[in-house]
């Protein structure tokens, strides 16, 4: 609707009067509403974000516009697109804009549409309908983004009009970026976000593992001339170096050189070392080489000069010095050269990936706050045709399942002729037996997950495609222009193309025959086999086959062509002559119609192919393959080219007659130019009718004595295919290799043999923990349908006759992709918003790597859930008066009891929701296209007798949007082998968790050989790769604790956690700090790092969560014990022992509950005597460095004293003004006379009159009435029940328990349900670390950064730095990440030996490693955690965060970058770089923006002393002569 000038100035009716005129009096008529596609021409103005984030409409401009309505804005000078432009949602009308404004954006949004002040712009009314947003791709950076947290942006994005490139506020932060918007499957420039949108998160600060194969075919020449390696160091890491430069990623990348080493018999002896045995009986071991560990690379022009001379370097490490090492011999043995590199297809690849799953699968351990996802490039010179173990492939596939990632593998040649990527794996054939069946359900039929029982069964080799792995071929020539004239060889013969100059003489004796002319048999019995050709007719036949020709326009299925419809398909290998060609040669188009021996023909073909004939081209292979095949009936016919007579009378008697099925279509599909890994097409749907179609998954069976894939593959169209309960199709006698001539048999629908999906075999689960049985298809658009149709379809139960097997063969490729793959892999179904070309490489997912999808569609059927799965329930009351949990925020609703009930429920509901995807589980929705499902959700509810009651009939939530809008709505979330159902009724809510039957993943012992990067070779690495799955997780005790029934998190959670250091850095304080203490006095550096130690207890006690009971009480603030003692000392400390116990026992400023005293109306004799009572003021013998302070007492403990004892003292800030004026009064007087009263550390004693000496009171630290019991202090201090002490055992004495850590829960966002819990130290020394650990689950990681940040601005000022470090002590980091390791450094000369060492150092010095430790503090390393061997053995001592002692004392460096533990002796250190300090990271100064720079320069500095003999002698006397010129009689100055 277009309205003239006079019209559009006109106000809008009803609204606000401008001026008294009649135009403005008088009522106009009244307003119509706008309809779909009315227009209106505005003049736009441009504003300053900071006025309003928004688009500011003026809407009397435009009559009729009301509020809730979508608008289109485009540029009327830009002719643009329908999909370019920008949306905005009308606000309600606040009728305050001036009304010379018309239409006002932000800037920043009119500089991404090119908008300027005063231009037009054309808004038009749209149907939101059309622009809602099916998919929104979000890119993040330098934040954990926890799936809790992508659950809430979801949310918070719903109803909101979002553009590309806009930038998502979330918490008050800039939380993601929109990449991407998808309607319908296109592209678009913005959109509306619905409750139905799937929002696909995409991290550009992830962990990315590279791994490159090393193999033979590594140094061969690829068809352009150069080496496979070159490739990898010249163009593919360059091009992805460059995209993560170009997208602005900072990526942790860790590169690792893989290889597997094959030895004869006779070198096995010299080869020592952790040789294994494959399959076949060959002895190998497997090598890999760390080139990047855990980097920020900046700069990657070195790496990749490293990496290049690694591989010049690789086998003669491999093959010659490193079995020259390792020979009993040693250096007189002569050199061997032994050994040989495996091929590609055989190499570690399984391996290397699990060695990599065994960081990741901790991930919540050590939990990075500014990194999300995970992702593993493979890099080979293969093919994608791995030969591997089946054991390890069930469980890589189940580790994969549950860790949520997919693997991208990057092959070096060009597609090759058969599927990719296949692996292959030697098994048993499965048992079919139907009480087997009937018990193991469908995966019973899967080679891979069946056939454990090896001992009566022979083994053959069966293909599998993993449905987790993608590919991308790299090959600079596919990017060249394609001509139709022009053929390329796909097959490479590698020794010819090496042969020389003079070898070209076998050139000439290698001959292919012609292809002859071929006949029907019935005219051939009798005559010649072969009739030979004039080269000319071959010449011409040459021409015809490899030039592109349109495909005719001919009724029925053409044989290179793919026909789809509901009870069949049909696998061709052309493109349409229209389609944009290709560069993979594969996929060429072959169209013979004019070639009268090898066209289509409803004749019988001559003759089956022999067994040992080489592989067709992919093209003509696949014309004879099928898909969606549930028949060996149908898969004979398509195999063999038997007769339909042959096949019914071989086929028939094994399954119940099927419906006949209707005549093929005449339109003819074309092959898709998708993806070859069918992983990224199978979710896309179409309009076609869904088939029922199914096939029971499977691989083919080789025979023993066909190791490679060219060899396997030939003898693939011609054996038999086995079907239970009926005589199988027999092999013809295969003929002497003879050429021939290939007819392919038109198979109408008629022909096909079909069974009912219900008939044949349970549905699997969307739990994808399950492996694929049949080989994906090729993309097609008709596939979606197909699956869509057995989404959530009842079925019957199993038949007693067992469903055909379809073996999955990689040179016929399916199209249909069985419904356990479906289920299996729709884990990542929302991921995609578009099929991904097969021919491009997947830059997306190697650049930005995607996070796992928060919803599925998938659900199993009732048949499937009754026979398949174990049923576990429990529930729990909704009490709100007694739930008191820190996780959820208590809803504020006011009303009667049951409504208050149902807002708890439904609050609690979401936080067990929110854990469960924290954990991985995604919420299961209803399938976007169920109305041409055969079943509805109700209908699969209602014929449930077993697990699903009548309250399921509940339609699922289309969105993770409209997951919980009510406590009455169950939501169901699944993962892996499980699903659980949560709901609200009665007052309770309810749980019930199916959980699959399924075998055992048993572990996988493995040894291999690691140099890691910092590493002078390969050492020895014994492993185990096993599946941590859920099934053992304390579900009911996770419930209980948001519930508020539980207060303390197990080991079984699995909660998020990380340690931080608190370390005096080489930062000296601010000035005006340093020089300043709080009330003008001048303090040394000691004394500001205590008082910024006392500023850390404050900042605790502000987050302090507080029960809802304790609300308006006042509870003591946190307080550490200063001490100069090192921890092992200070253990030994009867007075600090005594403090510990108070601050266990009562806290230090809890106030007497009849306290009737005011400090104001006492006199100081009065005051000095309540100091000397029995609970007053510890006054006793303090000693700092070496010096004594009698009868004197802290002015922390006399502000403490005060706090609790006086009625008109309530802060520390007044009784810090009180202790100012009683030493002025001359009560009492500071021990050196250096300050005035302070709180802190601060030694003072009674002065003249007042000052009484003071008996030591009765009971030392032995005495246990000194301490409460170790469960009371176990309880009060907030340790876990793992954490209990020692039982001791009959005829010892106890060890006593010294808990020497707090654990409080602080709550970091008041406004919303952000808790965790902390666990600090209590003693602390200002000379070496404080610690503490911040445990949670489910908690936003943007709020703990923040906290953290303000924790790491407020002590820096007072020369105090923030850094985290590793949980675990860092020579058990091998342990958690194989590829990471600790640098030895060892002494040249080991440390000299002083029996009197012990009397000739200041007391509470360590003696153990004296000058190693020495040797550490000249390099600016401060003590982390001593080794629990150097604690007194009648001490326990327990600290509610570390699970274990360390073995060996760990240091830290001041700034941060670097652990060293000491090992003592010759063997000197340890030395690792903190990994998890990186630039732009909590506590990283600005001088040290590389940290692991840094921590290399420094690592080099101490090696080059270490080794040095002359240097470290020097060092050991100069300590020694220190000793001797300081006795103990003189102590150093004081400091306080």
């Amino acid at each position: 609707m277009s309205t003239s000038r006079s019209e559009s100035q006109a106000p809008q009716f009803g609204g606000r009067h401008r001026s008294n005129t009649a135009q403005s009096v008088l009522k106009g008529p009244p307003v119509v509403p706008l309809r779909f596609g009315d227009s209106k021409l505005l003049v736009a103005w441009v504003h300053d974000p900071k006025e309003s984030p928004t688009i500011t409409l003026n809407q009397t401009w435009w009559p009729g516009v009301a509020e809730g309505d979508l608008l289109h804005l485009s540029s009327q000078q830009q002719d643009e697109e329908p999909s370019r432009g920008l949306l905005h949602l009308v606000p309600k009308d606040e009728g305050n804009v001036k009304h010379q404004l018309q239409i006002s954006i932000p800037r920043p949004i009119a500089e991404k549409f090119g908008l300027k002040t005063s231009s037009e712009i054309v808004l038009t009314k749209v149907n939101p309908v059309d622009w809602a947003a099916d998919h929104i791709e979000l890119v993040f950076q330098d934040q954990y983004l926890g799936r809790n947290e992508m659950w809430r942006l979801e949310r918070h994005l719903v109803g909101q009009c979002v553009y590309v490139d806009q930038e998502i506020s979330f918490i008050g932060v800039i939380a993601a970026k929109v990449q991407a918007i998808y309607i319908r499957g296109k592209k678009v420039s913005t959109g509306c976000v619905t409750p139905q949108t799937k929002a696909i998160f995409r991290s550009l600060s992830a962990k990315v593992t590279i791994f490159i194969q090393v193999c033979r075919e590594l140094w061969n020449f690829a068809g352009d001339g150069e080496r496979y390696y070159e490739k990898i160091v010249h163009s593919f890491l360059p091009a992805l170096f460059t995209k993560w430069h170009d997208a602005g990623t900072t990526h942790i990348v860790t590169i690792v050189l893989i290889s597997r080493v094959y030895y004869d018999d006779q070198e096995i002896t010299y080869a020592a070392g952790p040789v294994r045995q494959d399959d076949e009986g060959k002895w190998y071991k497997d090598f890999f080489k760390v080139i990047t560990d855990l980097e920020i690379v900046y700069d990657w022009k070195p790496t990749l000069v490293s990496l290049k001379d690694s591989f010049w370097d690789f086998q003669r490490d491999i093959l010659l010095a490193h079995h020259h090492h390792r020979s009993p011999g040693g250096a007189s043995d002569q050199a061997r050269l032994v050994g040989r590199l495996s091929k590609a297809h055989k190499g570690p690849i399984l391996e290397a990936l699990n060695l990599g799953f065994n960081p990741t699968e901790t991930h919540y351990i050590d939990r990075s706050l500014s990194l999300t996802g995970s992702a593993t490039i493979i890099i080979t010179p293969g093919t994608g045709y791995f030969r591997v173990d089946k054991q390890l492939l069930r469980l890589t596939t189940t580790r994969l399942l549950d860790q949520g990632f997919s693997i991208e593998l990057v092959s070096l040649t060009k597609p090759p002729l058969h599927q990719s990527p296949v692996f292959c794996f030697r098994g048993a054939e499965p048992d079919l037996r139907p009480e087997y069946i009937g018990r193991s359900g469908a995966r019973s039929l899967d080679p891979l997950w069946s056939g454990d029982d090896l001992s009566t069964k022979e083994m053959n080799l069966f293909w599998w495609e993993p449905f987790w792995m993608s590919v991308s071929f790299w090959d600079k020539q596919m990017d060249l222009p394609f001509r139709e004239d022009r053929f390329i060889a796909r097959a490479r013969m590698q020794e010819i193309e090496m042969m020389g100059l003079l070898d070209h003489d076998v050139l000439s004796s290698t001959a292919l025959p012609y292809l002859p002319d071929l006949r029907d048999p019935s005219t051939v019995a009798d005559s010649p086999r072969i009739t030979t050709i004039s080269k000319e007719d071959a010449d011409r036949y040459d021409m015809d086959v490899f030039a592109v020709k349109h495909e005719p326009k001919i009724l029925g299925v053409s044989r290179n062509s793919v026909s789809s419809t509901a009870s069949g398909s049909f696998l061709g290998g052309s493109v349409r002559s229209d389609d944009v060609l290709r560069r993979s040669f594969s996929n060429r188009a072959v169209e013979t119609k004019n070639i009268p021996p090898i066209q289509e023909s409803p004749h019988r073909p001559v003759t089956d192919l022999p067994s040992d004939t080489p592989p067709m081209d992919s093209k003509r292979q696949s014309a004879s393959s099928t898909a969606g095949v549930s028949s060996s009936r149908l898969e004979s016919c398509m195999r063999s080219g038997k007769s339909e007579k042959i096949t019914k009378s071989t086929i028939q008697p094994a399954t119940p007659v099927s419906p006949p099925s209707r005549p093929s279509t005449g339109r003819a599909t074309t092959r898709s130019i998708f993806s070859p890994s069918w992983f990224f097409s199978q979710f896309r749907g179409s309009s076609q009718t869904p088939s029922h179609t199914s096939q029971a998954s499977g691989s083919v069976p080789m025979k023993q004595d066909q190791p490679s894939l060219t060899s396997a593959s030939a003898s693939l169209g011609a054996k038999s295919i086995q079907t239970t309960g009926t005589s199988t199709v027999t092999q013809q006698t295969p003929r002497s290799p003879i050429p021939m001539n290939i007819k392919f048999h038109s198979v109408g629908r008629s022909g096909l043999r079909h069974y009912d999906e219900d008939s044949l075999h349970p549905h699997r689960a969307s739990l994808p923990r399950h492996s694929p049985l049949g080989t994906p298809p090729r993309d097609e658009p008709a596939f979606g349908k197909r699956r869509s149709g057995t989404l959530s379809s009842g079925m019957a139960p199993l038949v007693a006759t067992s469903p055909p097997i379809i073996r999955t063969n990689p040179l016929k490729p399916s199209i249909v992709v069985p419904y356990v793959i479906s289920s299996l892999a729709q884990r990542w179904q929302h991921m995609f918003a578009q099929p991904l070309s097969k021919h491009n490489i997947k830059w997306k997912a190697m650049v930005t790597p995607g996070c796992l999808p928060l919803t599925v569609e998938y659900f199993p059927s009732s048949s499937e859930l009754e026979s398949s799965y174990d049923v576990f329930s429990y529930e729990f009351v909704v009490d709100p008066p007694e739930m008191r949990s820190f996780l959820i925020r208590p809803p504020s609703v006011t009303g009667n009891s049951d409504t208050i009930r149902r807002a708890w429920a439904l609050v609690v509901m979401r936080g067990m929701v929110a854990l469960r995807l924290a954990q991985g589980f995604q919420f299961v929705l209803r399938p976007s296209n169920d109305v041409h499902n055969g079943d509805s959700f109700a209908q699969v509810a209602r014929r449930s007798t077993m697990y699903v009651s009548m309250d399921d009939v509940n339609p699922r939530p289309a969105g993770a949007a409209e997951v919980l809008q009510s406590p009455d709505d169950p939501v169901y979330l699944s993962m892996s082998n499980e699903i659980h159902r949560i709901s609200y009724r009665s007052d309770t809510v309810q749980v019930r968790r199916h959980v699959r039957r399924m075998p055992r993943v048993k572990p996988y012992e493995y040894e291999c050989l690691i140099w890691p990067k910092l590493g002078v070779g390969y050492t020895e690495l014994t492993t185990t790769f096993q599946s941590h799955g859920l099934e053992n997780y304390g579900w009911n005790r996770l419930d209980m604790l948001v519930a508020g029934y539980e207060n303390q998190f197990s080991e079984s959670l699995r909660y998020w956690r990380t340690r931080f250091l608190v370390i005096p850095s080489d930062d000296l304080p601010i000035s005006g700090v340093s020089t300043l203490g709080p009330a003008g006095e001048r303090l040394n550096d000691e004394e500001i790092r205590l008082l910024g130690m006392d500023k850390l207890a404050d900042l605790f006690s502000r987050v302090r969560w507080v029960p809802p009971e304790d609300k308006g009480k006042s509870l003591p603030p946190v307080r550490f014990i200063p001490t100069d003692l090192e921890p092992v000392s200070s253990v030994l400390d009867e007075p600090l022992v005594a403090r510990l116990d108070e601050i266990h026992a009562s806290g230090p400023l809890k106030k007497k509950m009849k306290s009737e005293r005011d400090i104001g109306d006492m006199t100081l004799s009065a005051i000095a005597k309540a100091m000397r009572e029995e609970d007053g003021v510890p006054i006793k013998d303090h000693k700092w460095h070496r010096a004594n302070y009698p009868n004197s007492f802290t002015g922390a403990d006399f502000v403490s004293w005060l706090v609790r004892e006086f009625r008109d003292v309530s802060t520390r800030e007044q009784a810090t003004e009180w202790g100012v004026k009683l030493q002025e009064q001359g009560l009492f007087e500071h021990c050196r006379g250096a300050h005035g009263f302070l709180d802190g550390h601060y030694f003072y004693v009674l002065r003249g009159e007042y000052s009484v000496a003071m008996t030591p009171r009765s009971g030392g630290w032995f005495r246990s009435n000194r301490h409460v019991s170790g469960e009371e202090q176990n309880v009060r201090a907030g340790g876990t029940s793992s954490l209990s002490g020692r039982i001791p055992t009959s005829g010892r004495r106890a060890k006593k328990r010294l808990i020497l850590s707090q654990s409080m829960v602080i709550d970091i966002d008041p406004n919303k349900a952000e808790c965790i819990l902390l666990h600090h130290d209590i003693i602390h020394n200002p000379a070496t670390c404080f610690h503490f650990e911040l445990q949670w689950i489910g908690t936003t990681a943007r709020c703990i950064d923040d906290i953290l940040r303000q924790w790491s601005r407020t002590i820096e000022k007072y020369g105090l730095k923030l850094v985290e470090g590793y949980v675990s002590e860092i020579s058990d980091i091998r342990d958690r990440n194989p590829f990471q390791s600790c640098c030895p450094i060892p002494l040249a000369v080991s440390p000299p030996s002083i029996p009197d060492l012990e009397n000739r150092i200041p007391d509470g010095t360590q003696t153990v490693n004296y000058f190693e430790s020495a040797l550490l503090r000249r390099f600016g390393f401060v003590l982390d955690i001593e080794a629990g061997n150097l604690y007194p053995e009648q001490i326990d001592v327990i600290y509610s965060y570390r699970r274990v002692p360390y073995t060996y004392s760990q240091w830290v460096h001041r700034s941060g970058v670097a652990f060293v533990q000491v090992l003592g002796g010759s063997k000197g250190y340890l030395f690792l770089t903190n990994r998890l300090m990186a630039a732009g990271r909590i506590s990283t100064a600005q001088k040290i923006q590389r940290p692991a720079a840094a921590a290399d320069e420094l690592r080099l500095q101490l090696q080059k002393f270490c080794s040095d003999p002359v240097e470290l002698q020097s060092f050991y006397d100069e300590e020694i002569a220190h000793l001797d010129s300081h006795p103990l009689e003189d102590p150093p100055p004081l400091t306080l």
